[in-house]
């Protein structure tokens, strides 16, 4: 810990009038107590001694005066003058005395062996937690406080929870390690060192990213993914461990280079790399499907370019057509308004043989260059090339409205896995949109 760490944890704390009044208000059996003292200093005195005890469990050290604050308040109870305590504190055999008699009063006791062997165990699950020291001290100075053991010296206490933060690191050790049966803690171990022909580690590689969003950076993920989970990283064990526990092995490993890993005794060595895999199962699926993600906005983004592209280069040609057909639906209109010959009202905005032409033979632009989706499947084989292995690799599950996506996504993968490419009679359709519709159905199919 830090020296101000220290410092609040050896010092005498400040106090408000919430603490004051739960801690140095003295009640009707401890007045009866105090008034048993003779001479009003050694009232004030051992009222002092009580209430810190009560508070701090612990006797004032050598030299340490408690806060005015405190004096002043047990001295307005008492109804005497503050400024006695001065010559009680001089007294040395008489608090000695007197606190001994308050601990065989209240209960307390020193931290002996055996107790000092139980808190560890008690602090360890806390310790498995979070080794942080600090948080680890103020949950044994308040547990202390419970059992009534009088706090020791402050270097016996961080050595108390030393040794919890050791234990803990050995039962976590020990559980990341369970699993590895067999082969697996060789197999681990290799991850360090390169392998045959590899020029780096599995390690090294694991950790290196893969570039921008690409057909074949999604398939990198995905062989980076399978390789993880040739380790047990499915298993439940980290139901038996806390979450930030085995975030804070997997930041050392990714901290740490290889070598400096390889230094690590065996146990905590394989514990590490083990809280890596761990955390590589959920960063390497997030990774992927966020991948997957940026391509397919990525096509999107593509087939809108191409499609105001289509539009920049057919698109005069399309709005003279539209002039042509509004000014011969007006015509045709005002002729039946006004009772005349419909043809004639349309020769005289349009020649007959043009208006023929445009209708018959000029095809100005195909409707499916000017829609995005249109454009973004012509790019379908990038994402061909990964949804086999992608759909693969995950499970999905949905309820409502989105069941029948996740039931076309399985059927999609038992057609990639059986090399099928006829569709059943009967497919889920309940989540195509209406956007997609002319991209999904041709006709009455």
């Amino acid at each position: 810990m830090t020296p101000a760490q220290r410092e609040q944890f050896t010092r005498f704390p400040l106090l408000d009038e919430r603490t004051l009044s739960r801690y140095y208000l003295l009640d009707n059996a401890d007045l009866l107590l105090v008034r048993e003292r003779r001479r009003n200093f050694n009232r004030l005195g051992f009222a002092v001694q009580l209430t810190v005890l009560r508070h701090l469990g612990r006797a004032l050290r050598s030299g340490e005066a408690p806060p005015e604050n405190v004096l002043v308040a047990l001295a307005e109870q008492l109804q005497v003058d503050p400024a006695c305590y001065a010559q009680y504190a001089t007294r040395d055999p008489t608090r000695f005395e007197h606190f001994a008699a308050l601990c065989q009063r209240f209960g307390y006791v020193e931290l002996s062996r055996r107790l000092n062997h139980e808190l560890r165990d008690w602090l360890m699950p806390l310790a498995v937690v979070t080794d942080q020291p600090f948080p680890l001290m103020s949950a044994l100075m308040d547990e202390l406080r419970r059992r009534k053991v009088l706090v020791p010296r402050f270097t016996v206490l961080e050595r108390l929870v030393q040794a919890a933060r050791v234990r803990a690191d050995q039962h976590t050790y020990g559980l990341l390690n369970l699993p590895l049966k067999g082969d697996l803690a060789e197999k681990v171990d290799a991850l360090l060192s390169p392998q045959g022909n590899e020029p780096i580690s599995r390690f090294a590689w694991l950790g290196r990213p893969v570039g921008a969003p690409k057909a074949k950076h999604v398939l990198a993920l995905l062989d980076k993914l399978a390789f993880v989970r040739t380790f047990p990283v499915q298993s439940n064990l980290r139901a038996f461990l806390p979450q930030s526990r085995l975030d804070h092995l997997a930041e050392e490993a990714r901290r740490l280079s290889a070598s400096h890993l390889g230094d690590f005794e065996p146990q905590r060595r394989r514990a590490t790399l083990m809280a890596c895999l761990f955390d590589l199962s959920k960063t390497l699926t997030d990774a992927v499907l966020d991948m997957h993600d940026r391509v397919m906005v990525s096509l999107l983004r593509d087939g809108e370019r191409e499609a105001a592209e289509a539009f920049g280069k057919q698109g005069p040609p399309l709005v003279e057509q539209f002039g042509t057909f509004r000014s011969v639906c007006a015509a045709v209109i005002a002729a039946r308004e006004q009772g005349a010959d419909p043809y004639q009202a349309i020769e005289a905005v349009v020649n007959w043989r043009q208006l023929v032409e445009t209708v018959r033979e000029r095809e100005v632009v195909r409707t499916e260059q000017l829609d995005p989706l249109h454009h973004a499947l012509g790019r379908y084989a990038k994402v061909r090339s990964y949804a086999p292995r992608l759909l693969a690799a995950f499970s999905f599950q949905a309820e409502g409205t989105a069941a029948p996506l996740v039931e076309a996504l399985n059927l999609l993968r038992e057609m990639y896995a059986a090399n099928k490419r006829a569709l059943p009679e009967r497919v889920p359709i309940g989540f195509v949109r209406q956007k997609w519709a002319g991209q999904v159905f041709k006709g009455s199919h």
